[in-house]
């Protein structure tokens, strides 16, 4: 019997890695195991833009690219996104009548094809085309910058060629932009630590947006005689919390998840046994004594009571369905959505049936997981499944995922 070509790749592969790892000279390994590595990037990118073209993953119930290559390659967000944003200034394209396209960077594509520039180099210069700069200037200047950068990236670097293409645009957009365009991008990032504790970064291009935060935080950041000794920026921070304190007391934050936005402690039953000496907000930081005590005194606050396996005995309860204390029992136990990677919070999920009502599933926590509305959608669009039976939802891939994975 003929030997599968993949098979047989595979094993070429292998041993190419083999005599790679034993050469006495890595220098010389070095750089070709760095021109294996762009042609295993162009092979990718080949392969992503075949997908895209046929819709091969489209048939199997993914709404995106990105989406089904997270889950085939195991792949996080931004990594996906990349390489697909890559196939799709580089890739091969096709008319309606499957005729061949020209790449939508051709000079940069001709660079990639001949392994002289990296898929950041490509990142780079489509970002760049992409701009609002590039959008001011006539097609032949885009045209004319586009392959001078594909030029440069076969000698500089991606962040030389980012220099150069700024450098570039600028010349060719004198006037710069209308007076009247619209102010830049406002960004805020946040991220929890695993003990709690977290940070913010963010960037306000609107002056009025910005304008604004600034007032309300300086109001609250006079120095007194109660924070002497504390920094700007430590002022600055309490004042931000005094303020999202202030908008939750206050009900001015709209619901979320169908239910106004709290904070949750969760307490195990011996300490709350114990005169509660300690407590967990449901960010994963522990509460002193002492925090507890003050969060008591003068707070909107969820009891959630634990037993020795840190399943919810008791939650704190409204009618509603789904209801909310229910809903707070599914997000305690799966800090937001479950699915395997996914790091979105449970204020941005909803909660779904793994037995659909439909079907004679129940409204009960065994029955439930949350899920951020792109996995849901998945669960509902794929075969991929949910197993409750562990009292915690395991996620298991489509059979033809892994067919795929066990072929050599």
């Amino acid at each position: 019997m003929t030997e599968n070509p993949l098979a047989q790749a595979t094993s070429l592969i292998e041993q190419a890695f083999t005599a790679l790892s034993d050469s006495p000279d890595p220098l010389a390994a070095l750089l070709v195991l760095e021109g294996v590595s762009r042609q295993v990037d162009r092979a990718k990118v080949a392969a992503i833009a075949a997908v895209e073209r046929d819709g091969s993953l489209a048939e199997k119930g993914y709404r995106t690219t990105v989406a089904g290559l997270k889950d085939l390659l195991g792949w996080d967000h931004d990594t996906a996104r990349r390489h697909v944003t890559v196939a799709e200034h580089v890739g091969p394209r096709v008319a309606l009548d499957g005729a061949p396209l020209e790449p939508v960077l051709p000079a940069t594509a001709a660079a990639f094809t001949d392994g002289a520039a990296t898929m950041r180099h490509v990142e780079t210069i489509a970002a760049l085309m992409n701009s609002r700069p590039a959008s001011r200037i006539s097609l032949a200047d885009r045209i004319a910058i586009e392959a001078s950068l594909g030029e440069a990236a076969r000698s500089f670097t991606p962040h030389d060629v980012r220099i150069m293409g700024q450098e570039l645009l600028a010349a060719a957009d004198l006037d710069g932009p209308e007076p009247d365009e619209r102010p830049g991008r406002n960004e805020l990032h946040m991220g929890a630590n695993p003990d709690g504790s977290g940070w913010l970064r963010g960037q306000f291009e609107d002056p009025l947006a910005f304008t604004a935060i600034r007032t309300a935080i300086e109001a609250r950041t006079r120095p007194t005689p109660d924070n002497r000794g504390t920094t700007s920026a430590e002022r600055n921070a309490a004042a931000l919390a005094e303020i999202c304190g202030f908008v939750l007391d206050h009900g001015a934050s709209g619901e979320v998840g169908g239910e106004r936005p709290r904070v949750t402690v969760t307490i195990r039953l011996d300490d709350l046994e114990d005169r509660a000496r300690t407590a967990m907000l449901d960010t994963g930081g522990q509460l002193t004594p002492g925090q507890l005590r003050r969060l008591l005194c003068d707070a909107h606050l969820v009891p959630v009571v634990l037993d020795g396996d840190s399943q919810p005995l008791d939650v704190g309860r409204t009618h509603r369905l789904v209801p909310p204390w229910l809903r707070r029992a599914v997000a305690l136990r799966d800090h937001g959505c479950a699915h395997p990677g996914c790091d979105r919070p449970p204020s941005w999920c909803e909660v779904h049936h793994v037995i659909e009502w439909q079907h004679g599933g129940a409204t009960a926590l065994d029955n439930l997981v949350m899920l951020c509305c792109q996995h849901h959608d998945q669960i509902h669009s794929t075969e991929w499944r949910i197993d409750m039976s562990s009292g915690k939802p395991e996620f298991i891939p489509p059979p033809w995922m892994t067919d795929l994975w066990a072929a050599p």
